[in-house]
Protein backbone atom coordinates (compact mmCIF):
# COMPACT_ATOMS: atom_id res chain seq x y z
CA UNK A 1 0.00 0.00 0.00
CA UNK A 2 1.64 3.32 -1.11
CA UNK A 3 2.44 6.19 1.95
CA UNK A 4 0.98 9.31 1.39
CA UNK A 5 2.21 12.20 3.43
CA UNK A 6 2.32 15.97 3.60
CA UNK A 7 6.03 17.95 1.73
CA UNK A 8 7.27 20.00 4.77
CA UNK A 9 8.71 22.13 1.96
CA UNK A 10 5.62 22.87 -0.52
CA UNK A 11 2.86 21.29 2.29
CA UNK A 12 1.62 18.85 -1.35
CA UNK A 13 0.69 15.82 -0.63
CA UNK A 14 3.02 13.49 -1.99
CA UNK A 15 2.51 9.47 -2.50
CA UNK A 16 5.76 7.16 -1.78
CA UNK A 17 6.23 3.10 -2.75
CA UNK A 18 6.38 1.03 0.48
CA UNK A 19 9.71 0.30 0.04
CA UNK A 20 10.67 3.83 0.66
CA UNK A 21 9.48 3.88 4.37
CA UNK A 22 12.34 5.20 6.36
CA UNK A 23 13.85 6.53 4.04
CA UNK A 24 14.27 10.00 2.61
CA UNK A 25 12.68 11.34 -0.45
CA UNK A 26 12.43 14.75 -2.68
CA UNK A 27 9.12 15.91 -3.30
CA UNK A 28 8.34 15.79 -7.11
CA UNK A 29 6.73 19.29 -6.36
CA UNK A 30 9.28 21.34 -4.65
CA UNK A 31 12.48 18.94 -4.59
CA UNK A 32 12.45 19.41 -0.43
CA UNK A 33 14.00 16.55 0.89
CA UNK A 34 11.68 14.65 3.21
CA UNK A 35 11.73 12.01 5.70
CA UNK A 36 9.22 9.31 4.62
CA UNK A 37 7.44 7.90 7.39
CA UNK A 38 6.83 4.24 8.52
CA UNK A 39 3.68 2.53 7.52
CA UNK A 40 1.94 2.11 11.17
CA UNK A 41 0.83 -1.66 11.63
CA UNK A 42 -3.26 -1.10 13.70
CA UNK A 43 -1.91 -4.61 15.14
CA UNK A 44 1.41 -3.67 16.11
CA UNK A 45 1.72 -4.70 20.23
CA UNK A 46 4.09 -2.03 20.59
CA UNK A 47 2.49 1.08 19.21
CA UNK A 48 1.88 3.55 21.67
CA UNK A 49 -2.28 4.73 21.10
CA UNK A 50 -2.85 8.35 20.23
CA UNK A 51 -5.34 9.88 22.91
CA UNK A 52 -8.65 10.14 20.97
CA UNK A 53 -8.97 13.97 19.53
CA UNK A 54 -11.21 16.05 22.28
CA UNK A 55 -13.27 18.00 19.25
CA UNK A 56 -14.82 20.46 22.06
CA UNK A 57 -11.28 20.66 22.97
CA UNK A 58 -10.31 21.92 19.85
CA UNK A 59 -12.99 24.00 18.63
CA UNK A 60 -12.59 26.14 21.98
CA UNK A 61 -9.13 26.41 20.73
CA UNK A 62 -10.01 27.50 17.08
CA UNK A 63 -12.27 29.62 18.69
CA UNK A 64 -9.43 31.37 21.43
CA UNK A 65 -7.32 31.67 18.32
CA UNK A 66 -9.63 33.57 16.15
CA UNK A 67 -11.02 35.81 18.97
CA UNK A 68 -7.45 36.62 19.89
CA UNK A 69 -6.76 37.63 16.42
CA UNK A 70 -9.78 39.82 16.12
CA UNK A 71 -8.98 41.65 19.54
CA UNK A 72 -5.22 42.29 17.80
CA UNK A 73 -6.70 43.51 14.87
CA UNK A 74 -8.55 45.71 16.71
CA UNK A 75 -5.82 47.49 18.70
CA UNK A 76 -3.83 47.94 15.70
CA UNK A 77 -7.01 49.68 13.82
CA UNK A 78 -7.40 51.70 17.56
CA UNK A 79 -3.46 53.21 17.35
CA UNK A 80 -3.71 53.50 14.03
CA UNK A 81 -1.47 50.83 12.95
CA UNK A 82 -1.30 48.70 9.73
CA UNK A 83 -3.35 45.48 9.70
CA UNK A 84 -1.00 42.74 9.77
CA UNK A 85 -1.82 39.48 8.36
CA UNK A 86 -0.25 36.42 9.38
CA UNK A 87 2.32 35.30 6.16
CA UNK A 88 0.69 31.96 6.45
CA UNK A 89 -2.26 34.23 4.96
CA UNK A 90 -1.02 35.85 2.29
CA UNK A 91 -1.08 35.62 -1.33
CA UNK A 92 1.52 38.10 -2.09
CA UNK A 93 4.51 36.82 -0.26
CA UNK A 94 8.25 37.39 -1.18
CA UNK A 95 11.50 36.35 0.33
CA UNK A 96 12.19 39.83 1.54
CA UNK A 97 9.03 38.57 3.82
CA UNK A 98 11.70 36.23 4.77
CA UNK A 99 14.20 37.94 5.60
CA UNK A 100 13.94 38.34 9.18
CA UNK A 101 13.97 34.73 9.79
CA UNK A 102 17.22 34.27 8.21
CA UNK A 103 18.72 37.50 10.57
CA UNK A 104 17.13 35.70 13.53
CA UNK A 105 18.52 32.42 12.58
CA UNK A 106 22.40 34.16 11.93
CA UNK A 107 22.15 35.93 15.12
CA UNK A 108 20.89 32.99 17.43
CA UNK A 109 23.26 30.54 16.20
CA UNK A 110 26.14 33.17 16.53
CA UNK A 111 24.20 33.85 20.27
CA UNK A 112 24.40 29.77 21.03
CA UNK A 113 20.77 30.07 21.26
CA UNK A 114 20.36 26.87 19.10
CA UNK A 115 16.65 26.12 20.24
CA UNK A 116 15.54 29.82 18.94
CA UNK A 117 17.82 29.14 15.69
CA UNK A 118 16.54 26.09 15.25
CA UNK A 119 13.04 27.57 14.95
CA UNK A 120 14.11 30.03 12.35
CA UNK A 121 15.20 27.40 9.98
CA UNK A 122 11.19 25.38 10.68
CA UNK A 123 9.85 28.65 9.06
CA UNK A 124 12.15 28.91 6.14
CA UNK A 125 11.58 25.57 5.24
CA UNK A 126 7.59 25.95 6.15
CA UNK A 127 8.17 28.17 3.28
CA UNK A 128 9.68 25.78 0.69
CA UNK A 129 11.38 27.42 -1.83
CA UNK A 130 10.66 31.23 -1.26
CA UNK A 131 12.57 30.43 2.15
CA UNK A 132 15.61 29.49 0.20
CA UNK A 133 15.38 32.78 -2.00
CA UNK A 134 15.19 34.49 1.08
CA UNK A 135 18.70 32.87 2.20
CA UNK A 136 19.86 33.22 -1.05
CA UNK A 137 19.39 37.39 -0.98
CA UNK A 138 21.91 37.27 1.90
CA UNK A 139 24.48 35.17 0.15
CA UNK A 140 24.08 37.12 -2.92
CA UNK A 141 24.55 40.37 -1.58
CA UNK A 142 21.33 41.61 -2.07
CA UNK A 143 19.85 41.49 1.64
CA UNK A 144 21.74 43.07 4.46
CA UNK A 145 20.61 43.94 7.91
CA UNK A 146 22.64 45.79 10.30
CA UNK A 147 22.43 43.09 13.57
CA UNK A 148 24.42 40.78 11.29
CA UNK A 149 27.52 43.26 11.13
CA UNK A 150 28.85 41.81 14.45
CA UNK A 151 29.40 38.41 13.09
CA UNK A 152 32.41 38.12 10.96
CA UNK A 153 32.19 37.91 7.08
CA UNK A 154 33.19 34.49 6.43
CA UNK A 155 31.66 32.80 9.77
CA UNK A 156 28.07 34.49 8.32
CA UNK A 157 28.65 33.19 5.14
CA UNK A 158 29.33 29.65 6.66
CA UNK A 159 25.99 30.01 8.89
CA UNK A 160 24.36 31.20 5.48
CA UNK A 161 25.52 28.23 3.41
CA UNK A 162 24.76 25.78 6.33
CA UNK A 163 21.14 27.47 6.55
CA UNK A 164 20.30 26.93 2.78
CA UNK A 165 21.44 23.26 2.90
CA UNK A 166 18.95 22.93 6.14
CA UNK A 167 16.07 24.77 4.25
CA UNK A 168 16.77 22.44 1.25
CA UNK A 169 16.37 19.54 3.69
CA UNK A 170 20.22 18.48 2.95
Amino acid sequence: MPITFRCEGCQKDVTAPDAAAGKRGRCPFCGHLNAIPHLVDEDDDDAIPLAPLDEEEERRAAEERRTLYEQEQELLAETGGPAVIPLDHRDDLTSEDLHHFVVNYCVDLADGKLPRAEQNVDQLRHHGMLGVEAVDDFIEGMADEMGLERIPKPVLMGFLKELKARVLGH
